[in-house]
C-alpha cells in the first residue's frame, strides 16, 4: 500500500511545479519592487566592514529579548499563587470521572450485546430443532412461532 500514491501522479506534479513557479515569480517581483537584493548586499558589505559593531548589535538585541522574556515570565507569578501546585489538576478530575462513566457504559452495552447475541443463537437452535422435529404438534408449532417472534425482536434491537 503506497500512501504517497496521489503525489506521484502527473497532475499532482504539474500542479506542484506551477505553484512553485508562481511563488518564484511573486518573490522575484517583490524583490525587484523593494530592491531587497541590493539592500541585503549592502547590509552584508557593511557587516563585513564593521564586525565588532555587528556582533554588539546582535548581542544587545538578543540580550534585550531574553531580559524582556524573563521579566514577562516572572511578572505573572506572585507569591500568593504558589500555594498548591496540584490545584490545576483538581479541575481535571471531573473529566476523568466522565471518561470512566463512558467506559462503564460501553462495558454495559458490550455485555448486553453479548447476552442478546447468545440468547439469539440459543433461540435459533431451539426454533431449528422444533422445526426439524418429525412429529410436530400444534403446541410445538405455536412454541416455534413464539420463539421465532422473540428472535425477530432481538434481531431488530
Amino acid at each position: 500500500m503506497n500512501i504517497f500514491k496521489n503525489k506521484q501522479t502527473h497532475e499532482y506534479k504539474e500542479k506542484e511545479r506551477y505553484r512553485l513557479r508562481r511563488a518564484r515569480i511573486w518573490g522575484y517581483k517583490i524583490g525587484k519592487k523593494y530592491a531587497i537584493g541590493e539592500k541585503i548586499a549592502k547590509a552584508n558589505a557593511w557587516a563585513d566592514g564593521h564586525r565588532r559593531k555587528t556582533a554588539g548589535i546582535l548581542f544587545s538585541v538578543n540580550a534585550t529579548i531574553y531580559v524582556i522574556g524573563f521579566l514577562l515570565c516572572m511578572s505573572g507569578n506572585d507569591s500568593n499563587s504558589i500555594n498548591d501546585p496540584m490545584q490545576d489538576f483538581a479541575q481535571v478530575q471531573p473529566m476523568f470521572a466522565q471518561l470512566h462513566r463512558i467506559e462503564d457504559m460501553k462495558t454495559v452495552q458490550k455485555n448486553t450485546f453479548v447476552t442478546l447475541s447468545n440468547r439469539a443463537v440459543r433461540l435459533k437452535h431451539e426454533v431449528d430443532s422444533l422445526m426439524a422435529k418429525p412429529g410436530k404438534t400444534h403446541a410445538d408449532s405455536v412454541l416455534a412461532l413464539e420463539k421465532y417472534d422473540e428472535l425477530q425482536t432481538i434481531m431488530n434491537k
